[in-house]
């Protein structure tokens, strides 16, 4: 039977304690977590590594086996949150230097047509000399024409008195000319400067993102073979707790309710590290796809789309707000009110609506 339509629960939400796991642990229960430990050696994250950002995501009582299986799953989706976080720091990146190149370059054009300028002036400056020469004037004029920089000829102004109209208009475009020419060659010395800084940039980056790429690779690896060698028993307390059945007509108004009605339509489709649906997501996928549905762009990884929208206090969280875990930010999900949000937790579990764990370090309101 179909579960009753709730009410919009605006109570304050309140996280739950995370569960400490017991330390009962049959012996096939230690069996796999050696497995587990030697999985994690044979990838280079052995006893002494530092440990994940993310929690991991342990139900209440878990075996020791079902810990070390969480913790495998926490370290691949740390990892590949950072993989992709890098990877779209690296778009950002590319982007930026490709736009100063073409700043770089337009100021080049700019001085080289300040250069012609100048040149055009000095021309007609020449014939003004020349004619000078014949005149009889050549004293103040050459002083003026000889100057060493086009700060020493407007500092000679009080020669121009000494030269006619005409004459004084040609030599001061002159010197006007000059002065434009050396500040746009200064302005595309300064934006080529900028555009080998970006190049560079975006190299540094390149190299991040592929060598957290490998570590996305290696952790998730790692994951996939813990979970290949867990029991059905151990992978069904993995997955304990929360629904899939939570219902999907919420009364309420704007994006934010919009997105959460479409997010909770993708209950039960299995959890794949990278993945944004539709069918099957990450934790950061399932809620860019959500909103994505209503016409609104978001940031591919968790620790971006922390920095949208407004910051909400937890005890004033709507449903459809964004909540947030760890520090920094590792996971994302999407409130429904009463202490429950909408989640896709970790690698051997699906799209469900679970209890907020007292892990959560942030709540955003996605606003237009």
């Amino acid at each position: 039977m179909a579960s009753p339509r709730p009410a919009v629960d605006h109570t304050p939400l309140a996280t739950e304690p995370g569960g400490r796991r017991t330390r009962r642990a049959t012996a096939s229960a230690r069996g796999l977590l050696a497995v587990l430990v030697a999985v994690l050696l044979g990838t280079g994250v052995g006893v002494g590594a530092a440990p994940a950002a993310a929690d991991p995501i342990v139900p209440p009582g878990a075996s020791d086996a079902v810990a070390a299986l969480a913790q495998a799953n926490a370290r691949a989706a740390d990892a590949t949150e950072a993989s992709l976080d890098a990877q779209e720091q690296l778009t950002v990146r590319r982007e930026e230097a490709d736009r100063t190149r073409r700043e770089s370059d337009a100021a080049r054009v700019v001085a080289d047509g300040a250069r012609a300028e100048r040149d055009r002036a000095f021309v007609e400056v020449d014939q003004v000399s020349r004619a000078a020469y014949q005149g009889g004037q050549l004293d103040p004029l050459g002083a003026l024409l000889g100057s060493e920089s086009p700060q020493a000829y407007l500092d000679r102004t009080a020669l121009l008195d000494s030269i006619s109209e005409d004459n004084r208009v040609i030599v001061q475009r002159f010197l006007d000319a000059t002065a434009a020419a050396e500040g746009a060659e200064r302005d595309a010395g300064a934006r080529a400067l900028d555009a080998e800084r970006s190049s560079a940039d975006a190299q540094r980056t390149a190299d991040d993102a592929t060598r957290r790429q490998a570590d996305a690779d290696r952790e998730v690896a790692a994951a996939e073979q813990a979970l290949a060698q867990a029991s059905p028993d151990t992978l069904a307390a993995l997955r304990s707790g929360g629904t899939t059945a939570y219902p999907t007509d919420l009364p309420g108004t704007g994006i934010a309710m919009d997105a959460l009605r479409m997010a909770l339509t993708q209950q039960g489709k299995p959890y794949v590290w990278g993945a944004t649906g539709p069918s099957t997501y990450d934790c950061s996928g399932l809620v860019q796809w959500a909103y994505r549905q209503v016409g609104v762009g978001l940031p591919r990884v968790s620790r971006q789309q922390a920095l949208i929208g407004i910051p909400v206090a937890p005890k004033d969280a709507q449903p459809g707000d964004l909540l947030f875990f760890n520090s920094p930010v590792t996971h994302v999900g999407i409130y429904v009110g009463g202490g429950k949000f909408l989640e896709a937790p970790q690698s051997g579990d699906v799209v469900k609506v679970s209890n907020v764990r007292n892990s959560l370090s942030g709540v955003r309101r996605v606003v237009l």
